[in-house]
């Protein structure tokens, strides 16, 4: 969760900076996906290595260099550009953090209890970045972003130590490459597995790019200042994020009785109709948005512990590294295009509508084919 500190505040203080820095909403939508396009393209060499290198070294040296980032974004960021190579190298670092810890987990876990287990390590950073926009919402009005950002990236300094420490006497296990091996790619429940990771990233990514801009308009509309606005914004959707914490963990939960591609599937159903319908709110009377809202956090959350898991069991004990590493690069690399069309789509004149429909429609596509593994049970009580 410390890791995850910084990682929200440009979307946090989206419409702040596309004023300070006359961006467009695509542009904006690039600062945002960096984090995520710099995790994937690190995680095809950081990955494969924990089959061969002890995950905890890489844990460690992945939250070092993120929170040094974190900082360098605070101090250095003054346009598109700078922000979003700051960005690309926070994602480095975080592929040293993120997909390393599923697997440190997921090998300690009991198998009946697997995805209980890695739900309960997925739900901390959603807890990470809700506080995100928590923390950022707070100081946004009396620092501006830039103090915001140095405040917490400094707080999020002591995710060194933690990650040290937490990692310590946990089993681990070294398979017979530290290369990509691309073999796992003829195990087809293990790529539906993917492909349906991929929408619910793409889904995700865009929630939590737009959600606190789209938050903020609303709040415009009735009467607060952009700096105000946008604050208060960013609380609403720390809350609303929140609520992934507890989705995320019960998902991991249900799908070790339901079975992960159910379990899977129902989710993202769910939460697909909740994005396609999402950005029609904006007028919306306001207790009213904020129960969809807060559904629209918990839905959109549970199945992230559910494919995680999948992976771990459908991969060979030898190649789960690499297996996690295409997961990686196909969820975060497509996935972090989706706030960029989001933004397009803004740009477009389509209105708020637009963004979120993005969302829904391709996690619902992506989710589908795992109807072919309800009938082969090929994920169901793995």
């Amino acid at each position: 969760a410390l890791v995850l500190l910084p990682s929200q505040l440009p979307a946090a203080a989206l419409p702040l900076l596309r004023a300070e820095w006359s961006a467009s909403a695509a542009e904006l939508g690039w600062v945002v996906s960096a984090y995520q396009l710099g995790y994937a393209i690190a995680v095809l060499v950081v990955l494969p290595l924990t089959d061969r290198i002890r995950a905890s070294r890489v844990i460690a040296a992945g939250a070092l260099v993120t929170m040094l980032a974190n900082l360098a974004f605070a101090l250095s960021a003054h346009d598109v550009v700078t922000a979003s190579i700051l960005r690309v190298i926070a994602g480095f670092g975080l592929a040293g953090v993120y997909m390393p810890g599923v697997r440190l987990v997921a090998m300690s876990a009991n198998a009946t209890r697997r995805g209980f287990a890695v739900g309960l390590y997925v739900s901390a950073f959603y807890l990470g970045s809700s506080l995100s926009f928590f923390a950022t919402g707070l100081l946004l009005t009396p620092f501006g972003w830039h103090g915001a950002a140095l405040a917490i990236g400094l707080v999020a300094l002591a995710a060194l130590p933690v990650a040290v420490a937490s990692t310590r006497g946990m089993p681990e296990t070294t398979g017979e490459r530290a290369h990509l091996d691309l073999r796992v790619l003829r195990n087809r429940p293990l790529v539906r597995a993917i492909t349906a990771y991929t929408g619910h990233s793409w889904e995700l990514f865009v929630m939590r790019a737009w959600l606190a801009a789209f938050l903020a308009a609303a709040f415009t509309l009735r009467g607060l200042s952009p700096t105000d606005a946008s604050a208060t914004a960013s609380e609403w959707a720390a809350i609303m994020l929140l609520l992934g914490v507890p989705g995320v963990f019960l998902g991991g939960w249900a799908s070790d009785r339901l079975g992960r591609s159910r379990s899977a599937l129902l989710y993202a159903l769910g939460s697909g109709a909740i994005s396609i319908g999402f950005g029609t709110l904006l007028f919306a009377p306001w207790p009213a948005l904020i129960a969809i809202g807060a559904l629209y956090g918990a839905m959109v959350a549970a199945d992230s512990a559910v494919y995680s898991t999948a992976v771990t069991e459908l991969a060979p004990a030898a190649r789960i590294g690499s297996a996690q590493a295409l997961q990686a690069v196909a969820g975060f690399g497509i996935g972090s295009l989706g706030p960029v069309v989001a933004g397009a789509s803004l740009d477009l004149g389509l209105g708020w509508a637009g963004p979120f429909a993005v969302a829904g429609v391709v996690g619902i596509l992506t989710a589908l084919p795992l109807v072919a593994d309800l009938r082969q049970r090929a994920l169901v009580r793995v």
